[in-house]
């Protein structure tokens, strides 16, 4: 678990800086550019300003993820019975879980080593990107893949999985198990009360 969360906190400072490109080549030139870059803003916590440093992290990565569609796919079918104020009071609160439960694991990675691979690849209106991260201490990488769709002149990260291992899907096994025996709104309460809301 706390690979997968340190994995997936540093996912969101990597994509974080614009991906403004029109090709899937390009998305992956600058993901590389970009990585070093974010690295840098983590490499700058000193212990006294680790919040602030965590925080500017969030802040660039936050817009660059489409959190909406992130929460469609994790609730599965059941979002299409959803009420309009269901739906946005699910994506607020799984967008609240996520940055909770990744950010601060993430600064415990910042000199992490991040390999972008050369080729995206293209299914659909989808561009998949690859990169292998490895501790600082060192290890075996762990194997990200970022599913990103174009959005305007951007893309935006609507899926990550962590060695195969889907975050959405993660997600929804957990969510259809609460709908079936709470409903939406169980599943609204308890994201609430996991976020400390």
């Amino acid at each position: 678990m706390k690979k997968s969360a340190f994995v997936s906190a540093l996912s969101m400072g990597i994509l974080s800086i614009g991906l403004a490109f029109a090709t899937p080549q390009q998305a992956v030139d600058q993901l590389k550019e970009n990585s070093t870059q974010v690295l840098n803003i983590l490499s700058r916590a000193n212990g006294g300003n680790a919040n602030q440093v965590r925080r500017q992290a969030e802040n660039y990565a936050i817009p660059y993820f489409d959190f909406a569609r992130m929460t469609e796919l994790a609730v599965g079918s059941p979002w299409r019975n959803a009420s309009a104020a269901q739906k946005t009071a699910l994506t607020e609160q799984f967008k609240t879980l996520l940055i909770r439960t990744y950010s601060g694991t993430m600064l415990e990675y910042r000199n992490a080593r991040v390999n972008i691979r050369p080729n995206a690849v293209v299914r659909g209106r989808s561009v998949i990107v690859t990169a292998d991260i490895t501790p600082s201490a060192g290890g075996k990488a762990v194997v990200m893949d970022y599913t990103m769709y174009q959005s305007g002149n951007k893309y935006r990260v609507y899926n990550v999985a962590v060695d195969g291992a889907s975050l959405v899907t993660v997600y929804r096994q957990q969510f259809n198990n609460t709908i079936r025996q709470k409903g939406i709104d169980g599943l609204i309460e308890e994201l609430r009360s996991k976020n400390g809301a």
